[in-house]
């Protein structure tokens, strides 16, 4: 399926970011056939953060005056079966995480990622990431592929629209330094769950019965060591591989998808236990809510997806 680039009219695919042609930003649709979606970016010609109308200088808000970044200061998003919530925080300037979520007939998929602060553009490189990831991981799944390689053909798309922030473009013909981001990402279906993630954004398993659990392994330094990223989404990333965890859940609950803005606020898993069984949009907001009671030091990304029991029927 392709659409028109609205600065330019060149038809582009729809899961492209940028058009090839002027390089300006392609809001993604809402709808392509059986698929739904939906993302945290700055809705065109309003302000992300008062959100006034723009004038022509977009680099910056006439009205409150602010740098206008790729993705909204706050998002509350939701579909059947999943929700997300981010947060710019208390203390930081931009919002640069980014979340979106979709639907299909054949299973429900969030991603969150969360721009890497020491890289320039990393609100431009979590969003990129989000808007190419989220259409391919749903087209994979609807076409048959196994959850595992969904989230991998959805991972190898998003790696390559934040890969070609680096490469000059007629929008920015003299790009500095390398934009990028970590990744995570989560695909339920009726018989299984998968997890994909790079970096140290954060995938819980939380079960309506029994003891939640961490799904990832952080690709970072222990925090006495610094805490430094080995693997992210980028350019100058040492790898492309995606890791990927599937599960096959014998109950209901939720999968949780996080950035470190959140987690760093948990002492353990199992302060996700209350969780379990509210809808996914009452427990986005109430995890997302629970970091900013915290401090909210850091921007805040939140993703829940509900996972419904063996036979079809949701959780309480």
């Amino acid at each position: 399926m392709t659409r028109s680039c609205a600065e330019c009219t060149h038809e582009a695919a729809d899961s492209d970011v940028y058009c090839e042609a002027c390089g300006a930003h392609l809001a993604a649709p809402e709808e392509s056939g059986s698929h739904v979606w939906t993302t945290s970016a700055s809705v065109s010609g309003e302000c992300g953060h008062c959100g006034a109308a723009l004038g022509d200088d977009r680099g910056f808000c006439e009205e409150c005056g602010r740098r206008q970044g790729a993705g909204l200061d706050r998002a509350e998003l939701r579909l059947d079966g999943v929700a997300a919530v981010t947060d710019r925080g208390h203390l930081r300037h931009h919002n640069e995480d980014a979340i979106a979520i979709g639907i299909d007939g054949g299973g429900t998929v969030a991603i969150v990622c969360d721009g890497v602060s020491t890289s320039p553009r990393a609100d431009v490189a979590a969003m990129a990431a989000v808007e190419a990831g989220l259409p391919a991981s749903l087209r994979a799944v609807t076409g048959g592929m196994p959850a595992d390689g969904a989230l991998r053909a959805g991972f190898a798309r998003a790696f390559t629209a934040v890969d070609a922030l680096t490469h000059p473009s007629a929008a920015d013909p003299s790009p500095s330094g390398i934009p990028s981001c970590t990744y995570v990402t989560a695909l339920v279906t009726a018989d299984a769950i998968a997890v994909g993630w790079l970096g140290d954004s954060r995938a819980y398993w939380v079960p309506v019965d029994g003891d939640p659990r961490c799904l990832t392994i952080d690709d970072a330094l222990p925090a006495d060591d610094g805490g430094a990223l080995t693997h992210w989404v980028g350019a100058d990333a040492p790898d492309d591989d995606l890791h990927v965890v599937t599960e096959q859940p014998d109950g209901p609950g939720s999968i949780v998808l996080c950035s470190d803005g959140f987690w760093r606020y948990l002492a353990g898993p199992a302060d996700l236990a209350p969780v379990a069984a509210l809808p996914p949009a009452v427990a986005a907001l109430s995890l997302v809510q629970q970091a900013l009671d915290g401090g909210g030091a850091d921007n805040v990304a939140v993703a829940v997806l509900a996972v419904r029991q063996p036979g079809g029927e949701t959780a309480p």
